[in-house]
């Protein structure tokens, strides 16, 4: 089954506010579904004063795949309910040649981060009006000496304290954010407010946002079903990242905080394998945009510097100066790490409860279970501020099979009992794209290592029942 995407780019009329795309599709039900797509890149348009670079077009790509990748719904769109095959037609671009010359490579690499097979097709594209006047931010470009993502969870929070006591004097730190729901940008929020109103880190950073997503209200046919798995924003985290990065020079790394536990994502069981598993910051998947931004001319290095840590790895080495231990102290509950963190339903805290600023996780997630063990190190976890402790859950019953949300973690339990050893781990790294004998090596280590500390968790924590299911006792 083949969907053809195509891509309409309509002027606003004034250039104080950039145009929008529309993106329209046939069915698997013979109707034409059409719908628009929201981008402001105001925030980084000031900074960058750019709309006609290489590094425009391949922020434009990203949006618009993004936004494919939500509208154009799994189910219903593929034979066989998940991989889709994606023709996107009519791409703009205003550097159209160089593209062009990047344009398998980002094939390669979007299809590997999405699980699909993704087929882009550039046309080119007229010089766009966008030329804001009306409250522009100037900055002086020459202050910044790194660019990192910041999504307002506990890594790029620890990558923020990190990059930021390691600055060049009157040198700054840019961090790049996406918003679309709005709790993502809640918490970016509560975190540099907390900054700015204790003078932590002052005159040492900046934050850049982009609004980028589809608008629901605009379907032509309502009630469309759109795709929640948001496996391409990645994408477009980077490529706003390397946007900017590019602005301050053609060296200047994009940084990535990203536990490696996380990035690699070993499947806990077979369900979870291949394209079934996220690979957001994939070490291959990153190779690969890599691999695509050399061939359209940009040499900004995309940097992990936590790739081969562990999420408690993280914690504890940014607690060992007394001085960064404080300030992660004073910011950790106000970050988020939880992945479904909309469906309170299912917690344990009902009422008013679910609304407190300071209850921001579900407790049943495995980003939420692995932020657990991380914050153990420094005797944060503190289950009072959790939906659903799962240790000692009320709704939360691990033996109930019917209960799809406690998935996670007896998966992880089933994991730690009959697939945590090197054999079945180097085989899953393997298959899901690492092939270097280096890195297997290097990845196979950091996985063995990063569940054992998972393991010490349980024994700390969890009930003989769930130490047995863990096959620890």
């Amino acid at each position: 089954m083949e969907t053809r995407i195509n891509i309409n780019y309509t002027p606003s009329g004034t250039q104080e506010v950039f145009g929008f795309f529309t993106i329209s599709f046939q069915g698997n039900d013979g109707r034409v579904r059409s719908v628009d797509t929201k981008f402001n890149p105001k925030q980084l348009w000031e900074f960058s004063r750019d709309t006609s670079s290489v590094a425009f077009d391949l922020l434009v790509l990203s949006m618009i795949v993004y936004n494919v990748d939500r509208a154009v719904h799994r189910m219903s769109n593929s034979d066989d309910g998940w991989k889709r095959n994606l023709v996107l037609l009519n791409v703009p671009a205003i550097n159209l040649n160089e593209m062009n010359k990047g344009r398998e490579s980002f094939n390669r690499a979007i299809s590997f981060l999405t699980g699909d097979s993704w087929d882009i097709h550039f046309v080119q594209a007229d010089l766009y009006s966008f030329n804001p006047t009306k409250k522009v931010k100037e900055y002086n470009t020459s202050s910044f000496e790194k660019v990192a993502l910041f999504s307002g969870g506990l890594d790029s929070l620890i990558g923020f304290i990190d990059e930021a006591n390691t600055l060049s004097l009157n040198k700054k730190i840019l961090l790049v954010s996406h918003m679309e729901l709005g709790k993502e940008h809640s918490d970016q929020n509560s975190i540099l407010g907390y900054c700015r109103e204790n003078n932590i880190f002052a005159n040492k950073y900046d934050q850049v946002l982009l609004n980028a997503g589809i608008k629901p209200r605009s379907w032509n046919i309502k009630g469309t079903p759109t795709e929640s798995t948001f496996r391409s924003r990645s994408l477009l985290f980077f490529s706003a990242g390397i946007y900017i990065a590019n602005k301050i020079s053609p060296q200047c790394k994009l940084i990535v905080p990203e536990n490696g536990t996380i990035s690699i994502n070993i499947p806990l069981d077979s369900g979870r394998r291949s394209s079934c598993s996220t690979r957001t910051t994939h070490p291959t998947f990153v190779k690969r945009i890599q691999e695509a931004l050399l061939a359209i001319g940009i040499a900004n290095p995309i940097c992990n510097p936590y790739r081969l840590k562990s999420k408690r790895d993280m914690v504890l080495e940014c607690s060992q100066d007394k001085t960064k231990k404080e300030i992660l102290n004073s910011l950790v509950d106000l970050s988020c790490s939880c992945a479904k963190r909309g469906h309170n339903i299912f917690w344990d805290k009902s009422g008013t409860e679910i609304h407190d600023a300071k209850i921001k996780h579900c407790g049943m997630c495995l980003p939420c279970l692995y932020r657990r063990v991380s914050l153990d190190a420094i005797n944060r976890d503190n289950e009072a501020l959790l939906g659903t402790d799962v240790f000692h859950g009320i709704k939360f019953n691990p033996n109930n099979r019917n209960q799809k949300r406690n998935r996670d973690f007896n998966a992880l339990l089933y994991f730690l009992k009959n697939r945590m050893n090197e054999h079945t781990i180097r085989q899953e790294l393997f298959f899901n794209g690492i092939t270097d004998k280096r890195e297997l090596d290097e990845y196979t280590s950091l996985a063995l290592h990063s569940y054992v500390q998972v393991l010490e968790w349980l024994k700390k924590k969890a009930s003989i029942d769930t130490l047995l299911k863990a096959g620890i006792c």
